[in-house]
């Protein structure tokens, strides 16, 4: 994009008619959209990716959708953000419940910015009675601008230095990154709450099974129950800081897989972007921060299998462990 078409376009605008920005700075949006073409299989569930490209930040509007309003019925959609937020709680909407084209678009507000580069992932899961009769494509288009700023670039506001933080604490460990824990410092209360030790493990208070179990056969794979995530609810009153989460995997017979992961909660929060193997990097291990889950919120485990051989049953129960908050 030239710079004389910019400043032209930037003369054009009505100044009384847009958006003006601190320290006289002016914004020139220009239109761009993302198109993300989807097919999804019977019975299966994938996760697709569209990266944020252009040399301006992006913000994000509004998504529409090639499929009439209830058109589809069983297709579910789950959307996480370049902010690693999900759009929706739980496993999603039904595709045929969420956007149109016109007045039934999904409206983004307030607009979501994004960084070049940045990316937005997609999964769409069949859950139709007995699957989908075919293959069934769905296309997506993620509607906004490219904000290009002109008079003194990006506005400048007053920013908190690192410096300005305490650095060391006196402590035998000197490490500036290390985590709290590895000092031997306890989870800091505040005053006129208490903190109770705890770890909550899946079940589910929906009665969902304890324990998530496939069943690898003559190269069929099962999975019981239905492979929706694993919730754990959060009980009234508290709010729980998980210090470290734990894998039980078992397996039987000749049976070999990888279990991935991925945890996010029911605000929308997620803890890590893709599916990766918790059992092999991250069970048991403390985290460098907290993860804090609300009061009657849940923590939903997405789950993977991967590079499964032989035959028997892969079986999993995960725990949470950390520390209960309520008020005194």
């Amino acid at each position: 994009m030239r710079l004389a078409y910019l400043r032209q376009a930037d003369a054009i605008l009505s100044k009384c008619g847009r958006p003006q920005l601190p320290n006289g700075v002016s914004c020139l949006p220009l239109t761009r959209g993302f198109v993300m073409p989807l097919v999804i299989d019977p019975g299966q569930s994938y996760t697709f990716q569209k990266e944020i490209t252009g040399n301006a930040p992006w913000v994000l509007s509004s998504i529409s959708c090639d499929q009439a309003s209830a058109s589809l019925l069983g297709i579910r959609c789950q959307i996480q953000l370049p902010s690693g937020r999900f759009l929706f709680g739980g496993n999603g909407v039904d595709i045929g419940q969420f956007a149109w084209v016109g007045s039934w678009r999904w409206l983004q507000d307030p607009e979501l910015r994004c960084e070049p580069c940045s990316k937005i992932q997609v999964t769409l899961s069949d859950t139709t009675i007995g699957g989908l009769p075919a293959s069934t494509a769905v296309n997506l288009n993620f509607e906004g601008a490219l904000l290009y700023f002109l008079q003194g670039g990006m506005p400048q506001g007053p920013q908190k230095l690192v410096s300005s933080l305490p650095r060391y604490f006196g402590a035998v460990n000197e490490n500036i990154l290390a985590p709290v824990w590895m000092s031997g410092e306890p989870i800091e209360t505040p005053p006129g709450f208490v903190d109770d030790y705890f770890i909550y493990s899946t079940p589910d208070p929906l009665d969902q099974p304890k324990i998530c179990t496939w069943t690898l056969a003559a190269g069929a794979i099962t999975a019981f129950p239905n492979p929706l995530p694993f919730e754990i609810l959060i009980d009234e009153g508290y709010t729980f800081h998980c210090r470290r989460i734990l894998f039980d995997i078992k397996v039987t017979g000749t049976a070999s897989a990888t279990v991935l992961a991925k945890l996010r909660t029911g605000a929308g929060f997620v803890l890590n972007d893709n599916f990766i193997d918790y059992a092999q990097y991250l069970c048991g291990a403390e985290w460098p921060g907290r993860f804090d889950v609300k009061s009657r919120d849940s923590v939903f485990i997405d789950l993977q299998l991967a590079d499964a051989v032989g035959t028997g049953n892969v079986t999993l129960q995960v725990y949470l462990e950390g520390y209960r908050r309520r008020a005194a």
